[in-house]
């Protein structure tokens, strides 16, 4: 027997169940007597096998609730005739579905792997397979049902990583892009509470926006209506309709524009997590539930930001495919994802699909050239897009079942194809050499909690080791996954974090390394690491961002162990498990070979990842020199105290607390701002709308430094310390009369705000100014002043400091302490002495030229010879002084070899 479409339906009295219940009339076709003959059926046997269309259909299974006609029968969905043939395929039968479910469950079982859930196979990845596409693989066996050997793979076998790989031909329209592609995760926020919520705002705005379009568009359509006969009363009417109309959407737009701007033009990043069957994980995603309309929204944005980076291919990805086909097969998941649609009384949708691991272009190419969209394909095509020719349009219909939409694309492109006339440039010539495509399929996996994490190593190493072009930002996000996900496997992610950012105070088993790493690499929420704060801190979102920034330091600037005593010279520095971690993800040199590239590399990496914690991007390179070798080389220390504690400490005079709280926790937000108080330094210096002065990053870090010991004209401490408050709490500011989000006044010498200055570039470069040279040493704590309050701890401890004859020598152990502490300091200030000199050197040059020919051009004679050697004198005393630099930076080189 062959089924074939619905012909009519009606109500039987009675289901099995012995309540009231639909059925349907099916057409049966009996081989032996070559006759049709009717057969009544259930409605839900019919839908199972794809023979009638809800309006809101989902695959093999029983449909989806949340009918766009709410209270309406089933309806036909395809013509009872036979589908046309054609290079494009149905889907497969439902008995075939359950089979290769069978298949794959007892073929995980036999290789120890965990299978994909029921409901996937037969509504995400059944639908997608051609017809005899599961035959093709299935095997009959003893024990059952198994895939064929020559069907799967195991990828990363004998690790945690380990997934079982199905390699069959899917639709060519049945996969969608990534939302998690590495190849654009910096072109998402980071998923915090604050994040989310204006997602869901701009979506709303974005709604409202597309509803006064269409109301602004009937009010037009009714005005062009006007007969001409109306009358004077009608047609002020519908000028004031449209009017009113015009303002509602001009008001509507400019709200959605504010919504955009409040996120810098990014979203965040949708959370997944690992399916559950009861309290077993699968082999499968699901992500969080959602709106249809912000799962529409997020994957748009995703396909619009990865087409973004496709303009980077120097060829035609789509005329390739159109020409070639698809050769190399690609990686997929079976995803879930949960749609509450508000619209139709708030019952839950739920749609799985197939989503690109590795492969993502090629899958919005496809969809391009087949004609449909990936949030339709997520959230439902309106019938009018798949309407076949013998059918009734229905403007309210919504086809979301996987099956359906699949079935109905091939039958309007086979019949399409079929025409001798067709137009050699349509869709089903175009589309012919992509009906199907090679894909592997996750169907199983030796870790499903971990399934995400293995995933990403996979699109993560197609870009960081393929030929794949990767933005600076991309891959400096992929390498910090990669560090993190070693730190995890070797059991050391928690260890390290509670050891340095604690200082022992909790230890590892008291955090879930798991949700720790998710926080870190933006896969979840950031508020597992608030087991990190001090006692007594709210977990506030500036203390959550402070503290992934914290981590982020810590796990890319790892401590190394002081060096051994007695260790002979020549031997090679033990630089425990940490270092050597960091140095196998990022595979570097050994650790005697100091130099400036592991520092920028791994300042590029950290930029990146605090990037994803602000709204607004800064440049890379504006954090070039945050790091220096030897912090790369001994660790970058982490300070225990809170912000709030440091801030406190700074108040008191602490020169030190307050370097720290420059360079380790205000400098990020000082770069992502959307008005950036230190910038890269790039660009013409001559240009009229530029903001501030050129310098460099380092120069203006240590300008906001030394104003703390050293204080130009106008700065006060009151300044120095409402500053960092601003700058620690502008990200998580609302935007107000004449401030943007994320902006602030300046403050004035009393920390108050100065209304109307804005605090950027050119007020920062004009209270900080360029520092030159190595300045004056910074004071310590025990050099008296008001540097420390001697009269409130004399009062305390009741008793006062004397002075003896003789002087008492700092023990060596502690003097090498202080002076290594202080050679990072010292070396940014060489730098910067050097590049002033660099740049004065090159200013006196072009000064010499300007004069040189305005008296060329004003006829007027040379200076005189004696005015000339003066000048000869001091450039050549200043050469001497600059030669003089080489040996002494060689002697230092030298030197610091023996540290």
């Amino acid at each position: 027997m062959r089924r074939f479409g619905l012909a009519v339906d009606r109500t039987s009295p009675r289901t099995e169940g012995g309540t009231e219940g639909p059925t349907v009339l099916a057409l049966m076709f009996n081989r032996t007597s070559r006759r049709w003959r009717p057969s009544v059926r259930s409605v839900e046997g019919a839908r199972r096998f794809g023979c009638v269309s809800h309006p809101v259909t989902a695959g093999y299974g029983a449909p989806h609730p949340g009918s766009s006609n709410p209270g309406e029968r089933p309806r036909a969905a395809m013509s009872p005739s036979k589908p046309p043939s054609g290079p494009f395929p149905y889907p497969t039968h439902a008995s075939w579905a359950e089979h290769l479910y069978d298949a794959i469950v007892n073929t995980c079982d036999e290789h120890g792997l965990v299978p994909v859930p029921r409901s996937a196979v037969l509504e995400g990845l059944a639908p997608a397979l051609g017809h005899g596409e599961a035959k093709r693989v299935i095997e009959a066996r003893r024990g059952g049902r198994f895939l064929k050997p020559t069907a799967f793979h195991i990828e990363k076998r004998g690790t945690d990583h380990a997934l079982m790989l199905l390699n069959v031909a899917l639709h060519g329209a049945a996969t969608m892009p990534w939302a998690l592609n590495d190849r654009i995760r910096s072109d998402w926020l980071h998923p915090t509470a604050t994040t989310v919520t204006a997602m869901h705002e701009l979506v709303d705005a974005q709604f409202h926006c597309d509803r006064a379009k269409a109301a602004v568009d009937r009010a037009k359509g009714a005005q062009r209506a006007l007969a001409a006969s109306a009358t004077a009363a009608e047609k002020d009417a519908a000028v004031e309709a449209l009017k009113a109309a015009e303002d509602e959407h001009a008001r509507a737009e400019r709200t959605a524009e504010q919504r955009r701007q409040a996120l810098g033009g990014r979203m965040p990043l949708p959370t997944v997590r690992t399916v559950k069957e009861g309290n077993s994980f699968c082999a499968a995603l699901s992500g969080a539930p959602v709106s249809s309309g912000v799962a529409a929204a997020t994957q748009k944005y995703a396909v619009e930001r990865l087409r973004y980076r496709g303009r980077q291919r120097n060829y035609d990805l789509k005329e390739s495919l159109v020409l070639e086909g698809q050769r190399e097969a690609t990686v997929v998941v079976l995803q879930l994802t949960p749609m509450a649609d508000y619209e139709r009384d708030e019952k839950p949708v739920e749609a799985w699909r197939l989503y690109h691991v590795t492969g993502n272009n090629r899958a919005d190419c496809r969809q391009q050239i087949f004609g449909v969209a990936a949030d339709q394909l997520l959230t439902g095509v309106p019938h009018v897009l798949l309407k076949l020719d013998d059918e009734v349009e229905n403007k309210r219909l919504i086809l979301r079942g996987l099956a359906e939409i699949l079935r109905r694309l091939s039958s309007l492109l086979n019949t399409e194809y079929a025409d001798p006339d067709r137009d050699m440039e349509g869709r089903a010539e175009r589309a012919k050499r992509i009906a199907e495509v090679p894909t592997r399929v996750v169907v199983g996996a030796i870790q499903p909690e971990r399934l995400e994490t293995a995933l990403r190593d996979l699109n993560v190493h197609d870009h960081l080791r393929g030929q794949l072009v990767y933005d600076d930002e991309d891959r400096g996000l992929g390498i910090w996954s990669t560090i993190v996900n070693a730190y995890q496997a070797k059991g050391l992610l928690t260890e390290l974090l509670a050891k340095e950012i604690t200082k022992g105070r909790i230890v590892a088993s008291d955090l879930d390394h798991a949700a720790v790493a998710d926080a870190l690499v933006g896969a979840g929420p950031l508020e597992p690491l608030g087991k990190l704060l001090v006692p007594g801190e709210e977990a506030s979102p500036r203390a959550l961002r402070d503290m992934a920034i914290r981590c982020a330091t810590v796990l890319l600037f790892p401590p190394v162990p002081p060096r051994p005593a007695g260790l002979s010279p020549r031997s090679p520095m033990p630089t425990g498990s940490y270092w050597t971690t960091v140095r196998q993800a990022l595979q570097e040199a050994p650790w005697s070979q100091q130099n400036g590239a592991k520092a920028r590399r791994r300042s590029e990496v950290w930029a990146a990842v605090v990037a994803q914690h602000f709204v607004h991007r800064g440049n890379l390179l504006a954090m070039d020199s945050a790091f220096t070798a030897l912090e790369v080389q001994f660790g970058a220390r982490s300070d225990k105290r809170s912000l709030s504690a440091l801030t406190e400490a700074c108040r008191k005079g602490d020169a030190e607390a307050w370097e720290t709280l420059v360079r380790r926790h205000l400098l990020p937000g000082l770069v992502n701002a959307p008005e950036p108080l230190i910038t890269s330094g790039q660009g013409s210096e001559k240009g009229e709308d530029r903001k501030g002065v050129r310098r460099t990053p380092a120069n203006a870090t240590l300008a906001l430094i030394d104003a703390f010991t050293n204080p130009p004209d106008g700065v006060t401490r009151d300044l120095l310390l409402a500053l960092a408050e601003n700058v620690l709490g502008a990200p998580d500011t609302s935007p107000t009369d004449g401030l943007a989000q994320g902006t602030f006044w300046a403050p004035d010498e009393n920390g108050s705000p100065r209304i109307d200055v804005l605090a950027d570039k050119a007020w920062f470069d004009t209270t900080f100014p360029k520092v030159s040279g190595s300045g004056p040493k910074r004071k310590t704590k025990s050099s008296g002043g008001d540097d420390v309050d001697t009269e409130d701890f004399e009062g305390r401890h009741g008793e006062t400091s004397t002075e003896i004859d003789e002087e008492i020598d700092e023990p060596p152990a502690i003097r090498m302490t202080r002076l290594r502490g202080e050679l990072p300091n010292q070396v940014a200030r060489a730098q910067v002495a050097l590049q002033n000199a660099q740049h004065e050197a090159t200013a006196l040059l072009e000064a010499i030229k300007a004069a040189v020919a305005a008296r060329k051009d004003a006829g007027l004679p040379e200076e005189p010879a004696e005015v000339q050697k003066g000048y000869v004198a001091d450039c050549k005393e200043a050469q001497q002084q600059a030669g003089s630099l080489g040996p002494a930076l060689s002697e230092a080189i030298i030197a610091v070899m023996e540290l």
